[in-house]
């Protein structure tokens, strides 16, 4: 294998980040990425809903934060979403926005499981 880079970098040329912006995008938490991935204005419109009912039930003011999340904290905040009289189809909906934040979060190592799994997605 070779040590060399894919493509050649010439000597003095310009770029277009700083270090500093180099480094800081290195430390952006994979929560803040999952979601500036989404680019379909309505599915991103549907999961940051969904995410701000959690957070706001939670209380969670920190990405790093949905790292310690566990089944328990979504069975509950699903119990929430019925006793507020959600419909089902808004529910599953809104579980399944955040089974797919923490199926990113696996797929990045920052947590060991997907707490969403096993969480039943409601009638």
């Amino acid at each position: 294998m070779s040590d060399q880079l894919p493509a050649e970098i010439a000597p003095g040329s310009q770029r277009l980040l700083t270090a500093a912006e180099f480094h800081r995008l290195a430390e952006v938490p994979p929560e803040v990425k999952w979601f500036a991935n989404l680019t379909n204005p309505s599915t991103r419109r549907a999961y940051e809903n969904a995410v701000k009912d959690f957070v706001s039930f939670t209380g969670i003011t920190r990405p790093e934060e949905f790292r310690i999340v566990t089944r328990a904290h979504l069975i509950r905040w699903r119990e929430e979403l019925v006793r507020r009289k959600l419909g089902g189809s808004t529910i599953r909906h809104r579980l399944s926005s955040l089974a797919s934040l923490f199926e990113y979060l696996c797929e990045q190592n920052a947590v060991t499981h997907n707490p969403v799994k096993g969480v039943e997605r409601w009638r």
